[in-house]
């Protein structure tokens, strides 16, 4: 009989641990295709120890001798150690808490089981794992008294599994209702391992000595194996995730139906510069507060939002991509896909600025090839008629030298003298014109009344010639400029103000202190005055408004426009065209201090630019 009872034990004992250990290769089998998931790999180490611990209990339970038994329950404690170490990791990895999976931490979780498996090889000599161990011949099974080691281990394993029951409680209130199937569906394979392992501690046992935990344990293998072929409970949150998410460089964004942030990936937290703080189960109108461009496409169902996002100084642009998610047209929720395209805009905005410039290096080409093109039929026929006058007159001296004809002599040489100085003032202009926008000068501050005087000389034989008066003010303000320039500005102004002034020519010049720090310096003539029209057509190039009276070659205002607008100034006309003359002016940065210059003149408020 007593044998009957042995082979029955046997059979039935030894069987059942290792259809245990059989089900956790299984469930190991089943897990394999997940196992690049976090959770899934400590899962599989999980069951990895069950599958041992189950295998020594059968080989325990098979066994006839004593010492043969403590030696596999010795062996057992191979998976029994680690396996609440695993479970807690499994749990807590699922739970999204993987800050707290360190390595660091993972060793310190490792102390109590490596002293345990040392103390259970060694409990000869100290007794602190098992004081005594007794055995049923009739059941052939061994009971083992626990001692203070065993009890540090016993409360380590409850905690730990408490702990991993907690992780998975809070997780209901983490994740929307999807997810929370797979939560509620952990948190009832916990529950039984838990169940079996007070069985065996508290002796309410169907089968007293033997131990459910390990069958618990496979059990709740298997049923998250179910979850996940049934309920792809690791499809996107955790596995996609962990294989998908942390993957891209493109930030990631999980946003359920109610508008709680389910997940992103770590790449958001640098676009966003969120260092520290969490944002998952935070409303998505809260954490992109600062970007309403967002919240607006969001709550308007936009596919897509371009997004400017600056921190450190750093400018960055993003193209937004929203993706709604159904199931069984049910909207579960949006995906929102960060892609910098910071490189593509500023590359554009380049393209476009150089465009521009091409366009108007274009456009000044086109123009000046114009402005050529009329300046040669502009001056063409006045240059030839001069360089011919020159080239007639020199044919002819020889003859007059002869016949010692001085008055004829002296006529012609007026006349070469005449024409040399018309073609040598069409090369200045032209010269000038197309060497003012290429030049750099250094401005500097600029005596007027020097530049004035200068200007004056220049054109000294027009204004003897022309019988001109010309009022100057006491006091001239220091301007910002170049001098040479400037003089050529004068020397224009003052010509025009000769030849469509009256007869004899009286010109007033002066200068106006304008706010923001700059002066008009202005010349005004006695002539007839012009009207808006004419005022439209000065400032262009070979425009002269009276072509039969007047010589030139219409470049003098042009030239000035260009000379004071590189100067950084701007030039004009003021005139009512009812006989009152005309007011050339041009502005012109200052070159003293302001409060200097305010106790000399009046200043004026305005600040024109034609």
């Amino acid at each position: 009989m007593t044998l009957l009872v042995m082979v029955y034990n046997f059979t039935i004992n030894s069987l059942i641990h290792i259809l245990t250990a059989l089900a956790a290769g299984l469930t190991i089998v089943l897990l394999w295709k997940f196992r690049k998931s976090t959770e899934v790999k400590y899962l599989i180490y999980l069951e990895v120890f069950v599958s041992i611990w189950a295998m020594s209990y059968a080989l325990e339970f098979a066994s006839p001798l004593l010492s043969s038994k403590i030696l596999w329950s010795k062996l057992s404690y191979l998976g029994i150690a680690f396996l609440p170490v695993y479970y807690f990791l499994f749990t807590t990895a699922f739970s999204q808490r993987k800050n707290i999976i360190t390595k660091r931490n993972i060793a310190l979780l490792l102390i109590i089981p490596i002293i345990t498996i040392v103390l259970i090889m060694t409990n000869e000599k100290h007794l602190l794992m098992w004081p005594s161990i007794t055995l049923d011949q009739q059941k052939n099974i061994a009971y083992y008294s626990h001692g203070a080691g065993f009890w540090v281990f016993y409360t380590f394993t409850e905690t730990l599994l408490i702990l991993g029951l907690y992780n998975l409680i809070k997780s209901l209130s983490n994740f929307n209702s999807y997810y929370k199937r797979h939560s509620g569906t952990l948190i009832a394979a916990t529950i039984i391992p838990i169940i079996g392992n007070l069985m065996y501690i508290t002796g309410i046992n169907p089968y007293p000595g033997f131990d459910w935990t390990p069958v618990s344990f496979v059990l709740t293998g298997l049923i998250v194996a179910l979850g996940i072929f049934r309920f792809r409970m690791f499809d996107i949150i955790p596995l996609a995730r962990t294989k998908l998410f942390e993957m891209l460089d493109d930030g990631f964004v999980v946003i359920n139906s109610d508008g709680l942030i389910e997940d992103c990936n770590s790449a958001m937290y640098g676009i966003f510069n969120w260092q520290k703080e969490s944002i998952i189960n935070k409303h998505f109108s809260k954490v992109f507060s600062s970007y309403t461009k967002l919240t607006e496409g969001l709550n308007a169902n936009l596919a897509s939002v371009q997004l400017e996002v600056t921190h450190e100084n750093k400018q960055n642009f993003y193209q937004i991509r929203i993706s709604p998610v159904y199931s069984e047209n049910k909207l579960y929720g949006y995906i929102l896909l960060f892609h910098d395209i910071t490189t593509i805009i500023k590359t554009d905005e380049e393209l476009k600025k150089t465009n521009r410039k091409l366009i108007s290096e274009i456009d000044k080409r086109e123009k000046l090839i114009e402005d050529l093109d009329a300046f040669a039929h502009t001056v063409a026929h006045d240059l030839r008629s001069s360089l011919s006058s020159i080239f007639s007159a020199t044919e002819i001296m020889e003859e007059i030298i002869k016949i010692n004809d001085k008055n004829l002599l002296c006529e012609l040489t007026n006349l070469i003298n005449h024409s040399a100085n018309k073609s040598i003032q069409i090369t200045h202009e032209l010269l000038l014109l197309a060497t003012t926008d290429k030049t750099q000068v250094e401005r500097k501050p600029v005596d007027m009344t020097v530049v004035f005087n200068e200007s004056k000389k220049q054109i000294s034989e027009l204004l003897k010639s022309s019988n001109a008066t010309i009022i100057e003010p006491e006091f001239w303000p220091q301007a910002f400029g170049y001098a040479p320039w400037i003089e050529e500005v004068w020397s224009n102004y003052i010509s025009n103000a000769i030849k469509y002034g009256g007869n004899p020519p009286e010109i007033k010049v002066g200068a106006d202190v304008l706010t923001g720090g700059f002066i008009k310096f202005w010349i005004k003539d006695n002539g007839k005055g012009l009207t808006n029209e004419e005022q439209n057509k000065l400032f262009r190039k070979f425009v002269r408004l009276n072509p039969q009276k007047v010589e030139g070659y219409g470049l003098g205002l042009t030239i000035v426009k260009k000379i004071i607008e590189k100067l950084e100034g701007s030039a004009g006309v003021e005139s009512n065209g009812n006989g009152d003359g005309s007011t050339f002016y041009f502005i012109l940065p200052s070159g003293q201090n302001k409060s200097n210059i305010l106790n000399k003149i009046n200043p004026k408020s305005e600040f024109v630019v034609n």
